[in-house]
């Protein structure tokens, strides 16, 4: 399983970070040679991601809610944690 290295994976159920999430989804799973192949015209990374989402293939949906379902795990692992204290 690979592990990414560096700042944490964002977010995609917080608010303030679901412009980063979009923006790295896009990135990492829709094919591009140059930037613009990422936003079609004045698209927001939200909307591009949204419209990728559209047409994506399954086992990539199952990647990216896997690395959401990390983030969730973590969240039960914390509050376990604090609730044992």
């Amino acid at each position: 399983v690979p592990v990414p290295v560096g700042p944490a994976l964002p977010r995609r159920d917080h608010d303030d970070s679901m412009h980063r999430h979009a923006r790295l989804m896009l990135i990492l799973f829709k094919p591009w040679r140059h930037a613009s192949d990422l936003l079609s015209g004045a698209q927001s990374w939200l909307d591009a991601y949204e419209d990728f989402l559209k047409d994506c293939p399954a086992e990539t949906l199952a990647v990216i809610d896997n690395m959401q379902l990390l983030h969730e795990c973590k969240d039960s692992r914390d509050a376990h944690y604090a609730r044992r204290r």
